[in-house]
């Protein structure tokens, strides 16, 4: 009872600031929230993963990562590359310097974490910066929704009706059933913003938009089938480390990575859904 209600309650503030950060949607606050995010998700990572005990390696690949939500969209094909080896460059010199403490797999995985969890979360930036505020707010939810809803729909469901274990040497407590539960919730996740969201558009950004509901409908059981194999990932790296959650700063909810982990697969996936199919139109 008492874990239940620090989830609830650190779930309440958890919204309400992410009600905050979404107020600031157009300006570059958000860009610093993802960076806040993204730095705290690579530091529990490769804290949890043995690869910080070098405080100043800690250090470089925090700020590398946290640099990534400034890079604009429409100059990031000329400046990351450019960033990107200049951290490599980096890399090796802490290699080279720290031989007899840091292994060539600890600075690939380094380099892995401090790359590629800043580009799932800058990818809602991307969505801004090239759909208009009112279409990527919509897309971003999506992401968000197939992570939270499908998480705690395939929670209940799973404490309701599991039978048969998912992954029992990965996170023994997930069951088939309980990511059946989550799918179906994320479609009705799907279908409530789908057909709330116009309305917001015009209250909120003063702009009328049309919602494909079928092709938001038709993504919907990928978007949350990415969600579960982002949960799962985070779990084999804190199963592979003997870690039971990446943090504490979220009471009931574990770090910063244990609440975007499945969000890191939802929201990219989206990003790729509507690279081809229009689902919302301004």
């Amino acid at each position: 009872m008492v874990y239940m209600k620090q989830r609830v309650i650190s779930a309440c503030i958890g919204l309400v600031l992410l009600a905050a950060v979404l107020a600031f949607f157009e300006t570059p606050v958000f860009n610093a929230a993802i960076s806040v995010i993204v730095m705290l998700a690579v530091y529990e990572v490769l804290q949890a993963a043995g690869c910080a005990k070098n405080r100043a390696l800690l250090a470089v690949s925090c700020l590398y990562s946290g640099s990534i939500p400034f890079i604009p969209y429409l100059f990031a094909a000329k400046i990351f590359p450019l960033v990107s080896f200049c951290y490599i460059a980096v890399l090796f010199l802490f290699l080279l310097g720290f031989h007899s403490e840091i292994s060539a797999l600890q600075v690939g995985f380094v380099f892995f974490i401090s790359t590629i969890l800043p580009f799932a979360l800058t990818v809602s930036i991307y969505l801004r910066d090239r759909e208009g505020s009112s279409a990527a707010c919509f897309l971003i939810l999506l992401g968000l929704i197939g992570a939270w809803v499908s998480d705690t729909g395939a929670y209940f469901a799973g404490r309701a009706f599991g039978r048969h274990p998912l992954a029992p040497q990965v996170s023994p407590k997930k069951t088939v059933e309980g990511s059946v539960g989550g799918v179906l919730c994320c479609l009705l996740g799907f279908l409530l913003i789908g057909a709330v969201y116009p309305w917001a558009s015009q209250r909120f950004f003063g702009i009328q938009a049309e919602v494909n509901l079928p092709l938001v409908l038709f993504i919907s059981p990928f978007v949350s089938v990415a969600g579960m194999l982002g949960d799962l990932t985070a779990s084999v790296i804190k199963r592979q480390n003997g870690v039971k959650d990446y943090g504490n700063i979220m009471p009931g909810h574990g770090g910063v990575m244990d609440r975007f982990d499945s969000v890191l697969f939802t929201v990219p996936t989206v990003f790729m859904f509507a690279q081809w199919l229009t689902l919302i139109r301004v």
